[in-house]
């Protein structure tokens, strides 16, 4: 079950990093400015962060089977479509619809490791899937620059290719998923006993509408939100501006931009195993509480150095070596997020995971046109300008580590069922 939820992460980052990897293709060949397609960038994260909560309690309600195939399907399909546009309006359009969709991925992933893992893996399996997501990325810059190669419209093919692979993904997800332990046919009952462990109390009720003044008024569940809001200020430059700050700075030519771009993404899927592992550790030396803060903690002050280092490197080796860092230490803290929202989430743990995704991915629609607009105080000097972004991205990594260790996993989130 992990294996398969970590193929549709893979897909899920295939579809999500494409449009930043052909953007000079895509502007030149439709003619979009600027300004254009940085609302194309941030128009995923808006539909992606605004639909996280109702996307997690549908999934909650009638299970990752139905609900993650639909939303996989869909997903797919908008990508596909998006290889056959020709139009500004359309083209955005398209981008909100992946958004929408994509939104009930993680949120759902979460309530598949909460189902098939045993309490003390929860950090590894959550690793695990998150990794996929990695992958996908990873592969995606010189996997998409080799699809597009060839002519002047050769971005359509590889939105086309990713939406059909993802449509028959959805399939198979269908086929092969169940979404208890105990209605799968390859389970036997030493295995639902490990899953579940020995004080496990059936609970077939489904949950309610989410209870929005638990979530609202619970400490940690803001402080959490706050950690990924920050922690995607450090790592959206890398999927979205980091091409574009490679060729404007550097000069960096086409294929190289794609390799840099590849590289963090790599070091990311080392940083998913050690967070895993780490917050997993931590949890059985020290307990719940200091498994999950500490490990969020620590990565942000990482990130924040990573990028101070930035400020005094000339070159796009060096940079592409400290956004390997900045990426595998935030990866490092997310499996700590996710294990921490299955502790405290009960059976609404998609419902949990959405609202904190929610806060951080509006931090990831609001991140591109911010750097955006910083760097546009040094329209003579690049260099200057993406200077004053990453000074930004450190100095914010200090609040999201005095807010990580505020964060308690021993208190769950206790909403009441609002049945509709």
């Amino acid at each position: 079950m992990i294996l398969c939820t970590t193929m549709v992460a893979i897909m899920l980052y295939l579809d999500r990093v494409c449009l930043s990897i052909l953007g000079t293709s895509i502007k030149k060949d439709l003619d979009f400015n600027e300004v254009q397609f940085a609302n194309l960038l941030s128009a995923f994260f808006w539909a992606y962060a605004l639909c996280q909560i109702p996307a997690g309690w549908i999934g909650d309600r009638y299970g990752p089977r139905i609900a993650l195939g639909i939303y996989l399907f869909f997903w797919s399909l908008c990508t596909g479509l998006m290889g056959m546009v020709s139009g500004y309006g359309l083209f955005l359009l398209l981008r909100l619809g992946c958004g929408l969709f994509e939104a009930g991925a993680y949120p759902l992933a979460n309530g598949i490791v909460r189902k098939w893992v045993p309490l003390s893996g929860r950090g590894t399996a959550s690793g695990i899937v998150a990794i996929g997501g990695r992958l996908g990325g990873a592969i995606a810059p010189m996997l998409t620059n080799f699809l597009a190669a060839g002519a002047s419209d050769g971005w359509r093919k590889p939105f086309m290719i990713y939406g059909l692979i993802g449509m028959v993904g959805a399939i198979i997800f269908w086929v092969w998923y169940r979404d208890e332990p105990s209605q799968h046919p390859l389970i036997n009952q030493a295995e639902i006993d490990l899953i579940n462990g020995t004080n496990h109390v059936p609970d077939s009720s489904k949950p309610g509408f989410p209870n929005f003044v638990a979530l609202a008024t619970n400490l940690s569940l803001w402080l959490a939100s706050i950690v990924m809001i920050l922690s995607n200020f450090g790592w959206i430059f890398i999927i979205t501006l980091f091409p574009d700050y490679l060729e404007k700075v550097f000069g960096t030519p086409a294929d190289t931009r794609a390799l840099y771009q590849s590289l963090p993404l790599y070091f990311g899927i080392a940083g998913m195993l050690i967070g895993g592992w780490w917050t997993d550790r931590i949890f059985r030396l020290a307990g719940p509480r200091w498994g999950r803060s500490i490990p969020m903690a620590a990565s942000r002050v990482i990130v924040g150095l990573s990028y101070i280092v930035c400020l005094f490197l000339g070159d796009a080796l060096g940079v592409t070596i400290m956004m390997c860092i900045v990426a595998a230490a935030t990866d490092m803290g997310n499996p700590a997020f996710w294990a921490w929202c299955q502790d405290v989430g009960g059976k609404y743990v998609g419902s949990v995971v959405g609202w904190g995704n929610m806060w951080g991915n509006l931090g990831a629609a609001i991140a591109p046109q911010l750097f955006i607009f910083i760097k546009s105080y040094h329209p003579d000097d690049p260099q200057a300008g993406w200077a004053s972004v990453f000074l930004v991205c450190a100095v914010v990594q200090v609040i999201g580590a005095v807010a990580a260790m505020g964060i308690d996993a021993t208190h769950p989130i206790k909403m009441e069922p609002n049945r509709l």
